[in-house]
């Protein structure tokens, strides 16, 4: 897992590779974030904000969280990609500032000139995409350019998102679009590490029964995704009306992916924790995409939100949970066994989707059930700054003999 260099770094370890700040600062930031919401959103606190609780909450948490792990994450994989030396030292610094940057402006937004908070926070997926784009081409590693494309359609969303609040229009939509492009994302790379990954672990246990690789069934599945998010994003600014259609989409999807992931053979990789929680955070694609479908055909059965924590908190929160443990064992020299501390930090984002999605329902207990979600996806992510954050901020540790 780690990354080959042709020299060494002398500067702080936590600014050596991408993957230390962007993951401890993220993590940190998803549980401030959610600590703060339910208070909040319920009138027990009052924010300095600009908008809404509800379009707060959407935008810190698809534009403040979820691009500062994507960020660790590509900022990692990319030498590996290029052959070229990490970006480290005063340039990722000067991206992590520039993400802080944008989290105090959206946080003091209601002191600020509107157009002073939307610069301060396109300005880190600006210079991050700059740098990222600068690595491929100089690398000429020219088929990655693809994973700037989706990054690009994310920093797209969120400038239609500033645009529908600089006009009092409704956020939503560019909501749906930037959840729609993490979602691909997973699709896309969660695809591929999964299966490689359930791979290396059956060799070991010399199972002859192995995970099918990429190939065609994965790209209908992948493109048949695409499709469907794209016109529910266009349905949901009310360009047409279409729900039997796209709740027959999303069913179909449900079937697609659970299909997809039974291909990887779940079943066979119980004992590893650090592969479990991949596969039961892509598991949680189906289950979205189920209740997405019923959604569409009944709101009154199963409200929209359902399903959209169902892919935010479950698929979203469980894949990236998953991912920063595992990245940060690999390439901090550590084992890649999950100990009973990062499967408590699992179990507790597990149990914090679960419960957010009940809690959509129109219950007695429902502002109960949204606080302990809550209080559990602290404990999941502030867990694994207590667990990982010394790995993060220490040197790479030294083999065993």
């Amino acid at each position: 897992m780690a990354i080959a260099r042709t020299q060494p770094f002398e500067g702080p370890t936590l600014f050596s590779y991408g993957f230390r700040p962007f993951f401890l600062f993220g993590a940190f930031y998803a549980g401030l974030t959610i600590l703060m919401w339910v208070p909040f959103y319920l009138g027990d606190i009052d924010l300095p904000l600009a908008m809404g609780p509800a379009d707060w909450h959407m935008h810190e948490t698809l534009f403040g969280f979820v691009p500062a792990v994507i960020a660790g994450f590509l900022l990692t994989a990319v030498p590996n990609w290029t052959g070229r030396l990490p970006v480290n030292g005063l340039a990722l610094i000067g991206l992590v500032l520039a993400w802080v940057l944008g989290r105090f402006a959206i946080n003091l937004s209601a002191l600020l000139p509107m157009w002073m908070v939307i610069g301060f926070n396109l300005l880190f997926p600006a210079l991050f995409a700059a740098a990222v784009c600068r690595e491929i081409i100089a690398g000429k590693n020219w088929r990655n350019l693809k994973v700037l494309v989706m990054f690009g359609l994310l920093v797209l969303a969120q400038c239609w998102f500033y645009w529908a609040w600089a006009n009092g229009m409704d956020v939503k939509p560019a909501a749906y679009l930037a959840l729609g492009v993490v979602l691909m994302l997973i699709m896309l790379i969660g695809g591929r590490i999964i299966p490689s990954f359930t791979r290396n672990y059956l060799v070991k246990q010399k199972s002859e029964t192995l995970p099918q690789p990429f190939g065609q069934f994965d790209k209908m599945t992948v493109l048949a995704s695409a499709l469907v998010l794209v016109g529910f994003v266009l349905q949901s600014t009310g360009l047409f009306s279409l729900p039997l259609v796209f709740a027959f989409g999303f069913m179909l999807l449900a079937g697609l992916h659970l299909v997809r992931l039974l291909r990887w053979h779940p079943e066979l990789i119980w004992r590893d924790g650090l592969l479990l929680v991949l596969h039961v955070g892509y598991g949680f694609l189906p289950i979205g995409f189920a209740l997405m479908g019923v959604s569409l055909l009944d709101d009154g059965l199963v409200p929209l939100v359902a399903p959209i924590h169902a892919l935010s908190t479950g698929a979203v929160g469980l894949m990236i949970i998953g991912v920063m443990c595992r990245a940060t064992l690999g390439h901090t020299g550590y084992p890649l066994v999950a100990t009973q501390g990062t499967l408590l930090l699992f179990v507790a984002v597990l149990v914090a989707a679960i419960l957010r999605i009940v809690a959509a329902f129109d219950l007695e207990i429902n502002v109960m059930l949204m606080r302990t979600s809550h209080l559990l996806w602290v404990a999941g992510f502030w867990g694994f700054v207590g667990l990982y954050g010394g790995k993060l901020m220490r040197p790479r540790a030294a083999p065993r003999r």
